[in-house]
């Protein structure tokens, strides 16, 4: 092969540009650090996965030894919790952490791209990598994508190297470093489908090829067989890794699925990212108890009976995500991902998004084809991780890992088309500059629509600050947001965001009520539904702060409907007599103040 192309990293400047990179991308992401620790309000607030991977890091330091079944992958819990003892449980050391990997991934995308490509373009595809705002993004949560993201991208390395120079050594490296990432995340696994394509394409003799696959696949297993083991001894199935793969499966696949959002059709029980939630889920919809094996198989097959029941629906969702994943917005499903950069000072610099490399990216894979069997385990990859994610459901930080190699392919096509146009090549510059245009157009295309979301977006954004302030203990703060919460429900009131609302309400109501504001108080207390599990405490602030403000008869409704389900509440007994004097109603009084006599005695 072309040395230019497959060169080792050590030539030609090559470990120097690694660490210029990795030292850009850290003081990059440090100044990210200070300036999100000091201004956003919501940096050591976590909701969902966030909250359910730190509880589990806290809870080993604890000396507690976990799920016994694994929900998700263990890795990152146990790195977090190695984390927290040092630094005494410090969420900041966490997100530090995640900061080097994030630079650690942009030195291993330089040599990584030093595989297949000039010094420039692996130069050019670590600074891009280095600015990429949503990697920066992700970093700063207490999340997988960091150390996950690291560890793929080393397996691509090592794999390259392996395929491109086969030995023992570099194939059980390779696997090792596949074994580690699926630890993190079990989607990482879909590179094993990738590897016999890679090592075929690379030129080796007939079934010559099934050797490496074979002795790639057994490093692989035999860094997953500690997991593996331990969830048989907890459920007594196999669960190589983690049990959310039926889970997410069915919330990606099913009727009510729009492939970008983690809901789980029907479900009573909350869903905040956790593995209880998901059993007493399965155990609510199945009508019996499941073990954590059982349950993924239930989940798993209620997506699979949509598919064959839905063929149609089921292939214009696959469709829809499809273009989910190559679409240019950044699509959350935590925290709302342009809110929090911008509003704290993060999004002031424009930095490349998947708007720009993406596009370029469709250029470089295009121009890149008569070179495709020497590419074929990037190209593979990116194929691969697709259909893994489309495969459940699209949202930015799960489509994250395959940007690294996007990044790649986006630089080479960068400097090509620079390079052609400096030699005066207009044909093949117009023919590049056409891809890019209708690329372009396709990737951004869905802006317009996901523009006209962010009413929705705001809601919860508002609704997570608050939840930050109130945590912190800044009321007026959380008052402020709250407010804000509620306004831009009630422009845009949605069915999905019904539940966040009635929470909005009744936690406005309160900190009204708190601070003597009635009037206010009363009007966002009584939009809490009659349903709501806070509706009984809503009614008596609302009674109060009704009767507090000449609103009698409201507030002798409210009374009343407290005593339905507390006949005996002598408060609402009280209040309900001094109402009803207040409206004229003095029959009735006397025959409720009796009631309350009675009770007195």
């Amino acid at each position: 092969m072309n040395r230019e192309r497959i060169s080792p990293v050590a030539t030609g400047g090559g470990w120097r540009d690694v660490a210029i990179v990795t030292v850009v991308a850290l003081l990059v992401r440090l100044a990210c650090f200070f300036i999100n620790s000091r201004g956003n309000p919501a940096f050591d607030y976590l909701i969902m996965d966030s909250m359910y991977i730190d509880r589990w890091a806290r809870a080993l330091v604890a000396g507690d030894p976990g799920p016994a079944v694994y929900f998700r992958g263990p890795l990152y819990p146990a790195v977090l919790g190695l984390i927290y003892k040092i630094s005494g449980g410090s969420h900041a050391a966490a997100v530090i952490f995640n900061h080097i990997c994030g630079a650690v991934t942009c030195g291993l995308i330089v040599v990584l791209a030093r595989q297949y490509f000039t010094r420039a373009v692996a130069l050019v595809a670590g600074l891009v990598a280095a600015f990429y705002w949503p990697l920066i993004y992700f970093e700063g949560e207490i999340l997988v994508e960091p150390l996950f993201i690291a560890l793929l991208v080393l397996s691509l390395w090592r794999l390259a190297r392996a395929v491109s120079a086969p030995t023992l050594v570099r194939i059980v490296v390779a696997g090792a470093c596949l074994g580690l990432s699926a630890l993190a995340r079990p989607t990482a696994l879909v590179l094993v489908a990738v590897v016999p394509v890679a090592f075929h394409a690379s030129g080796l003799r007939a079934r010559a090829w099934l050797r490496p696959t074979l002795l790639f696949a057994v490093a692989v297993i035999a860094v997953l067989v500690p997991s593996t083991v331990h969830n048989y001894r907890g459920s007594h199935a196999l669960v190589p890794v983690a049990w959310s793969g039926g889970l997410n499966f069915y919330i990606g696949n099913n009727a009510e699925s729009d492939g970008r959002s983690a809901f789980i059709p029907g479900a009573v029980s909350p869903w905040m990212g956790g593995g209880d939630e998901a059993l007493a889920i399965a155990r609510d919809q199945s009508g019996r108890e499941l073990t954590p094996a059982q349950a993924s198989s239930y989940f798993f097959g209620r997506g699979v009976d949509y598919l064959a029941s839905e063929p149609l629906d089921a292939m214009e969702l696959l469709a829809s995500k499809l273009y989910t994943f190559w679409e240019g917005p950044e699509r959350s499903n935590e925290k709302y991902i342009y809110f929090f950069w911008k509003r704290y000072g993060l999004g002031r610099v424009p930095m490349p998004g998947f708007w720009l490399v993406a596009p370029l990216a469709f250029v470089g894979m295009v121009g890149l084809w008569p070179r495709r069997r020497e590419l074929a385990l990037p190209y593979g990859f990116v194929v691969a991780y697709m259909l893994g994610v489309v495969a459940f459901f699209v949202v930015a930080r799960l489509r994250l890992p395959v940007v690294p190699v996007v990044i790649v392919f986006a630089s080479w096509a960068a400097l090509e088309l620079v390079r052609v146009a400096r030699e005066g090549a207009w044909k093949r510059l117009g023919i590049g500059a056409a891809v890019f245009a209708a690329a372009f157009v396709f990737c951004n295309a869905g802006y317009p629509r996901f523009a006209a979301q962010r009413p929705n977006h705001d809601i919860v954004s508002h609704y997570t600050l608050a939840g930050a302030m109130m945590e912190g203990e800044d009321t007026d703060g959380a008052l402020l947001e709250l407010a804000r919460a509620r306004i831009a429900f009630e422009r845009a009131p949605t069915q999905q965001y019904v539940g966040i609302a009635q929470d909005v309400y009744f936690k406005l109501g309160t900190l009204l009520y708190e601070r003597g504001r009635c009037k206010e108080a009363a009007d966002a207390l009584g939009r809490v539904l009659p349903g709501d599990p806070r509706a009984a405490a809503a009614r008596v602030m609302f009674a109060d702060c009704c009767e507090k403000t000449g609103r009698f008869a409201d507030a002798a409704k409210a009374y009343q409907l407290i005593l339905r389900r507390a006949p005996q509440d002598e408060a609402a007994l009280a209040g309900l007599v001094r109402c009803l004097e207040a409206t004229g109603d003095y029959a009735e009084a006397a025959r409720v103040r009796a009631r309350l006599g009675a009770l007195q005695n």
